[in-house]
Formats: C-alpha cells, sequence, structure tokens
C-alpha cells in the first residue's frame, strides 16, 4: 500500500467511530449501562478515551515526524471539541439532555486514552529526545 492510501485508511476508524457516537447520541431513548461502572460518565470514559487513541494513531501515521506530546495534545484537543459538539447536539435531541460533567468525562477519558495509545506505541529501543544541556555537552565533544 502507498503511503497516502496508509494515511487515508488510518484516519477511517477515528472517522467512523465518530460517527458511530453522532448516530447513537441521535436516539431519542436514553440508553441504559448498568454494568458499566459509574454508568452514564463511565461510558462516557470510555467512549472517548476509544476515540482518543484512535484519533492518536491516525496522527502519528499521518504525521509520523510530529513529537509524540504534539499528536498526545492534538488528540485530546480533537476528543474534548467532538464532546463538546455532541453535548450541543444532545440538547436537540428529544428524550436527550445535555451535560458538562459529560464533557468533563470525555476530556479524562480522552487524556487516559490518548496515554494508553502513547505508552502502547512506544518503540522499545528508541531513543529520547536528549535535555538542552546533554545536547551542548554532546556537540561540545564532537566538535
Amino acid at each position: 500500500m502507498n503511503p497516502s492510501a496508509r494515511r487515508i485508511w488510518a484516519w477511517v476508524p477515528a472517522l467512523a467511530y465518530m460517527l458511530l457516537i453522532w448516530a447513537l447520541s441521535s436516539i431519542s431513548a436514553q440508553l441504559r449501562f448498568e454494568l458499566v461502572p459509574f454508568q452514564d460518565k463511565g461510558v462516557h470514559f470510555l467512549e472517548y478515551g476509544m476515540l482518543a487513541a484512535l484519533l492518536a494513531h491516525a496522527m502519528r501515521n499521518t504525521w509520523p515526524a510530529w513529537r509524540a506530546v504534539s499528536v498526545f495534545a492534538l488528540a485530546v484537543l480533537v476528543t474534548v471539541l467532538w464532546g463538546l459538539i455532541d453535548e450541543i447536539h444532545q440538547a436537540y435531541v428529544p428524550g436527550r439532555s445535555s451535560d458538562v460533567r459529560d464533557v468533563f468525562a470525555d476530556a479524562l477519558g480522552g487524556v487516559a486514552g490518548a496515554c494508553i495509545y502513547a505508552l502502547a506505541s512506544r518503540e522499545p529501543g528508541r531513543p529520547r529526545r536528549l535535555p538542552r544541556a546533554e545536547k551542548a555537552n554532546a556537540r561540545e565533544k564532537r566538535a
């Protein structure tokens, strides 16, 4: 598969999952989650944790030269914005309500999902960036 096709396909799971979230929040009846810890907030945490991990995966494959912290930050930002948009959308769905605490649970889940992705996708043996002082010392030794 050529690199541009691989980049496009990297986004398919994240975008499909975002559409699934939108479709589920469009259902008028409240869904019940008795088996999930913290029920509604727990579902939001898990749901948006998965979204952040999928977004981080897509971003890492689209922009491989980006630093991991940039991928992490953008994945969390997009996840929180999608959660906010979803809550606004739910305010207009009959039988549903909007709750700022859901956005908070989405944000926490996004941070957790991006962290898990970052830890799981770390390449063993990949050198970490050197702090500035160590870089300067390394340059001096080479000169």
